[in-house]
């Protein structure tokens, strides 16, 4: 009998990785919307505009990174580098955790965590970004690798959950007001609102920093500054041409000066038309936030409750593609240099967007300070990644597509997540450095909803 069970949820789980996110995800809102009383033929516009938003996303940032990949090696290439563990990027490890044993079990896990946490007010978001759990279940298996505890790696992925319905709340207000949002949306990306607890104490440490803290390098100001070289394509321009001088070697002059410029023709176009894409993404979600909240309201009344989406939604927003792009060849000259590291960075580069989306609204904009952060960051996590690349590997040579033996694998996420790394050092501490980690969630939670629950109240105030 447990055999059968286990083969149906195989067959569900490989099913979803077959589909891919620009299928499952609008299978998902085509379903939630028709429950949400939604016409048939408004649900299905809706889920098709969504299906090709995120087709239209992997295409261009696809576009991003084969574009730079030459570069980015070729500057591997002269510097010199001994990495010998390979990250496989976000698409592998999807694959990887919905195949796991963790993937069978990860979705309605964090449904039941997500209604828990609704009813006691840990939390006002409900969570639809059903795909991204994959992130949870492949950091679960990687920790159940680690230390060879089932138990452990349930509870990482749990408690990884808990966080982010915590987080997704946290920057829900900023996230709103900097990418203007639709009302009643949050962003509740796992990864994401990982880095996003971190721009908090940068943020305040920058601002602290005589010269830094008054180089206030934004979007408008660069604009306003430089005039027409201010613009998103011009910029993405020239970083494509000073990373092509970088990367391309001047044994050929000639050919490297055509090939910098074809790349920054190609960073132009994608600091053009990632926001384009986006916005095909929002016409899809929009109605399903409206109905969402609607029902949500009247479900939840006197509070402030929100959809949970993906990060997608605002990674088209120049604030967002600039310190991306200056992140992907500086990762890769601290990967080379960073002693004890042995990770090269490569499948998750273009997924940085995804990645330091959420702390952007915390500097303001600012893109100088979301670049050092997030390289320290990412910086500090390659080391995670180290360590994780043993248990990473296993897990991915049995769940993953394509694994040869005898190569070394591991990622910027989940492998180099700082909620990685904790969670493999409390599974050596043992079940009471979950508890503490749990009572620690649970204490943010609960204290975040009282100070914003005192905050609406003293608005209310205000405005009587």
């Amino acid at each position: 009998m447990r055999q059968n069970e286990e083969g149906i949820m195989e067959i569900i789980t490989q099913f979803i990785n077959d589909l891919g996110n620009f299928i499952f995800i609008p299978l998902i809102f085509l379903i939630l919307m028709k429950l949400l009383g939604r016409p048939l033929a408004e649900c299905i516009r809706s889920a098709m505009k969504v299906g090709i938003g995120f087709i239209a996303l992997t295409m261009t940032i696809g576009l991003m990174l084969d574009t730079m990949a030459p570069a980015i090696k070729g500057m591997a290439s002269h510097m010199g580098t001994q990495l010998n563990a390979i990250d496989v990027g976000g698409a592998a490890t999807a694959v990887m955790g919905f195949g796991s044993s963790l993937g069978a079990i990860i979705i309605p896990l964090c449904v039941i965590i997500n209604v828990v946490m609704l009813m006691l007010r840990l939390t006002d978001c409900v969570n639809v970004d059903v795909f991204n759990l994959h992130q949870n279940a492949s950091m679960g298996a990687i920790v159940y690798a680690f230390s060879g505890n089932f138990l452990y790696g349930v509870l990482t992925a749990g408690l990884f959950h808990v966080w982010a319905l915590i987080a997704a709340d946290l920057g829900a207000k900023n996230n709103n007001q900097f990418f203007h949002l639709p009302p009643g949306v949050s962003i509740s990306h796992p990864v994401a609102n990982t880095y996003l607890i971190f721009a908090y104490p940068f943020h305040w440490l920058f601002s602290h920093i005589p010269g830094l803290r008054d180089w206030n390098v934004t979007t408008e100001t660069i604009q306003k500054r430089f005039g027409v070289l201010g613009d998103p394509t011009i910029v993405g321009f020239i970083m494509g041409v000073l990373l092509g001088f970088l990367g391309y070697g001047w044994d050929d002059p000639y050919h490297t000066i055509i090939a910098s410029l074809r790349l920054g023709m190609y960073l132009a176009a994608v600091m053009l038309l990632l926001p384009k894409m986006t916005s095909i993404m929002m016409e899809g979600l929009v109605p399903l936030s409206n109905a969402a909240r609607k029902m949500l309201v009247k479900r939840f009344p006197n509070r402030n409750i929100t959809v949970g989406m993906d990060t997608a939604l605002i990674i088209g927003h120049p604030s967002v593609i600039a310190p991306a792009l200056l992140l992907i060849p500086t990762i890769v000259v601290i990967a080379m240099f960073l002693p004890g590291n042995t990770v090269m960075p490569l499948g998750d580069l273009s997924q940085f967007v995804f990645f330091i989306a959420c702390m952007v609204p915390v500097f303001r904009g600012n893109i100088i300070h979301t670049w050092l952060a997030s390289a320290i960051c990412f910086g500090g996590g390659l080391w995670i990644a180290s360590w994780m690349a043993a248990p990473t590997t296993e897990v991915f040579l049995k769940f993953g597509a394509g694994g040869k033996e005898g190569v070394i694998y591991s990622s910027l996420n989940p492998s180099a997540n700082p909620f990685t790394g904790l969670f493999a050092a409390a599974s050596e501490v043992g079940i009471l450095a979950y508890l503490a980690i749990a009572v620690v969630l649970v204490a943010v939670g609960y204290l975040l909803k009282k100070h914003q629950r005192q905050a609406i109240a003293a608005e209310h105030q205000e405005v009587k």
